[in-house]
């Protein structure tokens, strides 16, 4: 990829990935990277990530999420989840990581999508296909993977590998469609 619109212009939501196509361990370590460096308010990081190589429990989260088939043909299938007590005001990790930076500013807004944003185009530029999903039964997913519902929320899914079939043409508004100036 040449430039970073390059990486928008590749990236799609990839329905069907090749089974039989692997993330390599680097590339993968680059796109986990890239979600960890992601921005986050006062730099909480309100996320966690839990990758699901499992057959069995890709099986029960593709029922629970709406059977979509990227689910269990991606190589790699990372699940997001959004810290919920740890990010509470009176929590001692918010205490904790705002303690580590010089403003203290004591905000915290669940913005796991920023990660997954960022995981994407990583990916994207390393010629690797993602899906963010949000279309899933949240806690049937929270109990096949046994998450502490008090601790964290499952926020969303994104399947990475590489595509089985060409994706189709992007269709986005142009720019004179979306922007309005005031000067």
């Amino acid at each position: 990829m040449k430039d970073y619109l390059d990486i928008i212009n590749f990236r799609h939501a990839c329905k069907i990935f090749d089974e039989n196509k692997k993330i390599s361990k680097g590339d993968f370590e680059y796109i986990l990277e890239a979600g960890r460096l992601s921005p986050s308010s006062t730099g909480l990081e309100q996320w966690d990530f839990v990758i699901v190589q499992n057959k069995e429990l890709r099986e029960k989260i593709r029922e629970k999420s709406w059977n979509q088939v990227q689910v269990t043909s991606c190589s790699h299938l990372v699940v997001i989840l959004a810290k919920i007590s740890d990010v509470k005001a009176d929590s001692k990790y918010v205490s904790d990581m705002i303690a580590r930076r010089p403003d203290k500013t004591p905000e915290a807004h669940a913005q796991c999508m920023f990660a997954a944003l960022n995981m994407m185009n990583a990916a994207a530029f390393k010629g690797i296909d993602s899906c963010p999903i949000e279309g899933f039964e949240r806690e049937a997913i929270g109990e096949i993977l046994n998450i502490d519902t008090k601790k964290h929320r499952v926020a969303l899914l994104v399947p990475f590998g590489y595509r089985l079939n060409e994706q189709p043409t992007k269709y986005r508004r142009s720019l004179d469609d979306i922007v309005s100036w005031i000067e």
